[in-house]
């Protein structure tokens, strides 16, 4: 995570993310489960420890359960987090639609998960392909870590529209075909829109920032 510890509470930081930010020495290198997406309800060194903590915790049928790794150190760039989804109920999760240029003026429609756990927007390999992103052999692949390991990838700055606003983010392009996920993450996107979920509702409200602040 691409953070400072003594940052304080923005409107786009979610509550368990801050209790990570303010008290990193307890999470480094472990793996959280998060209820509702508010707050850390269990702390495990690996998310198989931690998926089995939260069976006896006998939580309500249909609780939506997100589990984080927090990386050792946190400089380092997080990305995917695994949302386990309940048998008996659909679970919503937060999709929203946005519009995706290329450098050479491709464009991609799709349907992106809006996480506040991902320091990054993440696109997957065969969509960075359609926008006709492109990778040289001498460029060196990063990485980022998520709960099922780390995850290589090349950074890349695309145009992303979100209800007909343009912003220039930086994503991360997967390098994994395997790995199918579309996230829109913090950087860049959170700067540019005040972002808040309805769960009741099962929505996203996207408000662009400088419509906000000019309407203050």
């Amino acid at each position: 995570m691409a953070v400072e510890t003594s940052s304080p509470r923005t409107p786009q930081t979610q509550a368990w993310l801050q209790t990570i930010y303010n008290r990193p020495a307890e999470f480094l290198g472990q793996t959280v489960a998060i209820l509702n997406d508010e707050k850390i309800v269990l702390v495990a060194p690996t998310f198989r420890a931690a998926r089995e903590g939260v069976a006896r915790l006998g939580l309500p049928s249909g609780a939506n359960v997100t589990y984080f790794h927090v990386p050792q150190s946190l400089p380092e760039v997080c990305i995917l987090t695994l949302r386990v989804r309940s048998l008996k109920e659909s679970l919503w999760l937060p999709l929203y639609s946005v519009e995706l240029r290329g450098p050479q003026g491709a464009i991609l429609q799709c349907q992106m998960l809006v996480d506040s756990g991902a320091d990054i927007s993440l696109i997957s390999f065969t969509s960075g392909q359609e926008l006709g992103l492109h990778r040289s052999d001498e460029e060196v692949l990063l990485t980022a870590q998520g709960v099922g390991g780390t995850v290589a990838y090349c950074l890349r700055r695309l145009e992303l529209i979100i209800d007909r606003v343009p912003l220039h983010a930086a994503v991360a392009w997967c390098q994994d075909a395997a790995v199918d996920e579309m996230i829109l993450g913090r950087k860049d996107v959170f700067d540019a829109f005040f972002i808040e979920f309805r769960q009741p509702e099962k929505q996203v409200a996207f408000t662009p920032t400088k419509t906000k602040q000019a309407s203050a």
